[in-house]
This record gives structure tokens, sequence and C-alpha cells, in this order.
């Protein structure tokens, strides 16, 4: 008889040539255990086991991702809102309310699971003694529509600065330490309604079953904030000064709970077989006599309207109309170069953006997107969404905007930016934001809400553009049928010769962490772990954030990061990456650090060369870095 382990082992080479594959290739390639999902993407829509679903609501009223208010219909709910504010509606918030009108739609007989659970109360205009940060935690506990949970423990946290434009500033103060922000066993029970009320379905969800749900993440977060103020004249400054004159100062205090990004896809449920009005129903066990409602639209599959397209063999879209799937698809096609190899420098990049839902059906006609009053207002843009600036500041979310493209390289030179507000790479544009297809003033302007924006594209190399390998960087967004997926791609193309760069490698291993159902790719901007190194081509300021501020933040105040948050070996791969201290990296782990000596700093002009971009280690941290962190080996 063979000894055992010889059995097994024929056994798993029996298997892998049944199944197709090699079970003992243990590569660490994108996709297998250790770094992506693509095994099973619980994410990839309709070529995943199921639907991820977003549920978000304000003050009671389910919303649309754009911001709109979710009516009721026909629906019998005394307890759901006649009345609801839209977000979109200005800012700061308007205290006007209407009567709703967008739908929410899902697909009937679908299989879902949730993927995000987002509700939030606010009020603008109300605690506007800029010093008393009391009364924005009394409205919290006493007042919102959060007070039933237990605030105990309640403590203020970190007054967090911002400098949002030329010398306008935001002060976000935090509150911390509630009961109910540190709790670890409570659940989201949701339950599926048909018209008449009877519940169709079930699934009960831990919130440890979701990644994210901290502030430093974006989500939940209870704060008082302060915006559109001049810099402090010196540190505890009670005077708070407009940025501009004749404008207001604007004070708003908000409760958001959020918890997102499912770390067990696998609790799914099948939307029922219904036609019509119902209601998705979430019950938080911490606020269990306050069930959130979702009224919906049970629509079936063969119902759906034809508004996609089919693609012709040219990978582009025809004329020939199709149901849209779930999902997100960015395709780009890139005209050849004038030397049929490589572009050179000086030379026009010239590209066609196609986007198109995971059964490869174009969201757009060939020559040109939907408009943004399609997406905003008629609902007619088969789920892309577009920048919505009034949605990022009432909402407080970015997960829903800034569909557009952006051109860098070549790779080996993409490095952090600290202090400039050009980079020492190309990049078009230079600021931080990507190159919308819908420009922020764009719905603002006479007709510009209408304009459907163009899908071909040209960039102008520099004349003196360096060799190597560019990226044109994709980022889109799409609400569909319940479903809300942002996705970040890269397409690679050569300037000045034909052999291949890299990123600089400065820092990785993200796929320790983030593999499986929490890949990069599933969570946020969904870029892949492979292109870690892109980040920094976007957050290189404080208005977006800034990459060596917010990755510290998220990761350092995450209850799931379990490693030695004192190790910087497991993210920065070299150790000169770990080497240029400042400020604004060091807060993201030590906020407080020096107390109030150096707070001037932090109103600095990006470019001063003390701000807080500012290289500490050319003043006093020349000689050792702090003891207490573990290096890279030089």
């Amino acid at each position: 008889m063979k000894p055992p382990f010889k059995r097994l082992f024929l056994s798993l080479l029996v298997l892998a040539h049944a199944a197709g594959c090699n079970l003992l290739d243990t590569s660490d390639a994108e996709g297998t255990r250790g770094r992506g999902a693509r095994a099973f993407d619980p994410y990839a829509s309709s070529a995943s086991g199921a639907i991820s679903l977003t549920l978000l609501s304000f003050k009671g009223c389910a919303i649309l991702p754009n911001g709109s208010p979710v009516t009721k219909g026909n629906l019998a709910l005394p307890e759901y809102p006649a009345t609801c504010h839209d977000l979109t509606a200005g800012y700061p918030l308007s205290p006007d309310r209407a009567e709703p009108t967008a739908r929410m739609t899902v697909t009937a007989g679908e299989l879902y699971f949730l993927r995000e659970f987002s509700v939030m109360d606010a009020v603008s205009g109300e605690h506007t003694d800029y010093t008393d940060r009391r009364k924005a935690a009394a409205w919290a506990s006493r007042v919102s529509d959060f007070k039933d949970l237990d605030w105990s423990g309640l403590t203020i946290g970190q007054d967090d600065w911002r400098q949002m434009d030329l010398g306008a500033f935001r002060r976000e103060t935090f509150y911390e330490n509630a009961a109910w922000m540190l709790s670890t066993d409570d659940t989201l029970t949701l339950d599926v309604l048909d018209a008449d009320g009877n519940v169709r379905v079930s699934q009960t969800y831990l919130r440890t079953d979701f990644l994210s749900e901290s502030s430093s993440a974006g989500r939940t977060r209870v704060s008082f904030t302060v915006g559109s103020i001049a810099r402090p004249t010196f540190p505890g400054d009670p005077v708070a000064v407009p940025a501009y004159e004749g404008e207001d100062i604007n004070y708003t205090s908000a409760v958001k709970v959020s918890f997102a990004n499912s770390t067990n896809p696998f609790k799914s449920f099948a939307m029922p077989a219904l036609n019509g009005e119902g209601v998705i129903r979430v019950t938080w066990s911490l606020l269990p006599k306050k069930p959130f409602l979702f009224p919906v639209t049970f629509v079936p599959k063969r119902e759906l309207p034809s508004t996609c397209f089919e693609l012709g063999a040219d990978g582009l879209p025809t004329d020939v109309p199709t149901t849209c799937g779930f999902g997100l698809t960015q395709k780009l096609q890139l005209a050849r170069p004038q030397n049929g190899n490589y572009h050179q420098p000086g030379e026009s990049v010239d590209f066609v953006v196609s986007l198109q839902d995971g059964d490869g059906h174009a969201l757009h006609p060939r020559d040109s997107m939907p408009s943004y009053a399609d997406y905003m207002y008629s609902g007619t843009s088969n789920g892309l969404a577009y920048f919505n600036s009034y949605m990022l500041v009432n909402w407080r979310d970015s997960s829903t905007s800034e569909s557009g493209f952006k051109v860098v390289g070549p790779l080996q030179d993409l490095k952090v930016v600290n202090g400039a507000h050009t980079p020492p790479y190309f990049a078009y544009p230079e600021a931080s934001e990507p190159a919308y297809y819908v420009h922020p003033a764009a719905p603002f302007r006479p007709g510009g809400a209408d304009h459907r924006p163009p899908t071909r594209y040209s960039v102008k190399l520099p004349e003196n553009a360096k060799p190597g390998t560019y990226a044109i960087l994709l980022k889109g967004h799409r609400d569909f049928m319940g479903e809300r997926l942002s996705r970040m791609d890269p397409f690679f193309f050569q300037v000045g010769q034909t052999q291949p760069t890299t990123y600089p490698g400065r820092i990785g291993n993200c796929q320790v962490c983030h593999n499986g159902a929490n890949s990069l790719s599933n969570v946020h901007h969904g870029v892949s772990v492979d292109h870690v190194e892109t980040c920094k081509t976007c957050h290189h300021d404080e208005s977006v954030g800034h990459v060596s501020d917010f990755m510290h933040k998220i990761h350092m105040n995450s209850r799931k990061y379990a490693q030695n948050k004192g190790d910087c070996t497991l993210c920065h791969l070299t150790r000169e990456s770990t080497l240029r201290p400042s400020l604004i990296a060091c807060a993201g782990c030590h906020p407080g650090t020096h107390g109030d000596e150096y707070k001037d700093l932090e109103f600095e002009p990006l470019s001063s060369p003390t701000s807080i971009y500012g290289n500490c280690a050319n003043a006093c941290h020349v000689t050792t870095p702090p003891a207490e962190h573990v290096l890279p080996a030089r």
C-alpha cells in the first residue's frame, strides 16, 4: 500500500488534471490566493456568484448614489418620510424638503449580497459657535436620528485641518470612543418585503463582515465641520474669519454610519421574483426599534429595456441595441504611433474610450457618452456616473465621482509629490484631479448639463518627454440596479523606446491583507494591487488627501489591521522610501506630534519649504530614524 502522503499527492495530480488547472502552482500572481480575487471574484458582477448591493439613506430617506431621494411610491409606509432632502440641491444643505420622485430598481430573481450600508443625519448652520464643540456632540447624542445609540464614553478627538483651496481651509473635529463605535458584536438584518409587507427573504450580516467602517477610510464618522475659513493667526485662535470676503463660513454637524466592502459575500440572498413595488428593510441591532427602509421597484430581467449597444468586430459600439448587464469594464484603443513602434516626444497620443458592462455591452454610443443630465436627472446614463460636487461635500463620499482619465509617465519616475503643484514626471492634467469626462463646472454652465462628452481624446507629450512606459489611467463609476462600482484601470504605451519600464517598486505587499474578496480591485477606487503605485499620481495634495497621510491613517486606525504598526517593512519595500519625514507623513500615525510647536506650518502655502510637506530630515531628523520603527535593511 502506498504511504498516505503519496496517495494524497497522486490524488491532487489527478484532480488538477481533471480540473484543467495546476493546483500545485503557488506562484504569487494576481488572482491567486495571495493577491487578488480572480479565482472567485464576488465583485465580478454577472460573472460572479452574486451582485453587490449598496443601500444609502439620509435623514430616514433612501437615496440613490447620485443623491436623489427615493419615493415610497404607492406603498403604505407611514414611518417613511413624506418629504426628503435632495443632497444635490446645494451646499450647505438647505433645510427645505420636498416629496421625492426617484426610484431605486433591483432585478427580480437575481442573487445579491449586501456590500454597503451607509446612513446619515446632518444639519447645516445650526451650531455656529466656532469655539464650542460640545453643541455638535449634544445634537448627535440627543437630537439626531442616532440619538438612541449608546453614546457613553464619547470624547472629542482630533481636529483635522485641510487646505481646500488657495487660502481656504476646512477644520473638522471628530468625536470618538462612544460605546456604539467600539462595538464588535452588532448585526444588520436585511429583510425583503413585498408590497403587502410580507417578508419574502431575510439575511443577517455581522458588523465584522465589513472591511471598512472607520472615519479614516471616509466611513463611519461623527464630526463638526467648519468650512471656508482663513488660516488662524495662532494655534487655538478663537476667531474664525471667512476665507473670502463676502462669503459665509459653513458649519455642519453630522453623524454617518457606514459599513462597506463585505468580507463574506457568500451571505447572499435571492431578490424575490416579484414585479412592482416592495421594500428592503435593514434593522441594526443597536437601533432595533428604528429600522431603515429602502423602497424598491422589482424589475424582471426580461423587462429590462434595451438601452445598451452590441460591440462590433473592432471592439467599439455599434448601433444595435441590447439589454444592459451588471458590472463596469473600461476599454481603451490607442492609435498607432507615427513610427509604428513607439511615440516620440512632442507627439500626440490619441485614444478612444469604451465603457462597457460586465457582459461586453457598450454603455454608450460609439462617439459620445451620456450627458450629465442623463446621469443626474433622467436616469438614462445606463448607470454611468460623473463628478458630483454636492454629493461629495454633503455626503462626504468620493467613491462615486471623478470619472475621467489621467496620462502619466514614465512609470519608473512616479514618486510621491511633496509640496508641489507640478509633479516631477509628466502628468496630464498636472493637478491632482483627472481630466473629467464632464467638468465639475459644466452642469452650471448654459447647456453644460446636456453636453455629451466625446469618446475620443488626444494628449500631447512634452518635447522633452523621457523614454519609458507611460500609462493612461481610466477612472470610472457605475450605479445599476442596486450595484455601485468603482474601477481604475491602467493602459500602457511606449515613449522613445520599445523596451518597457516598470514602477519604482518603493511600496507594495498590499496583497498580504488585501486578497480574495478584499483585494484592492474590490475596494474604493478599484485599482489592482499591481498598480498601487499609481495612487500617488492623484493623491498629492490635501484637498484630495495626500497619499502618505491617509494611507497611514487608514491602517493605523483600523481594528482589522493586525500587523505590528511600527513595522514599516510590510509596505515599504525600500529603506529610502521611509526616510523622508514630514509633518503630513508622520501625523498619519502620530497626530499631535510636537503639540502646537509647528502648528502654523499646516497653513503655509503648498510650495513653501516649511509647509507640512517639508522634509523634517533636513532640519532635525537627519542622524537616525525613530528607534521604534522597523525599517527595510540598508
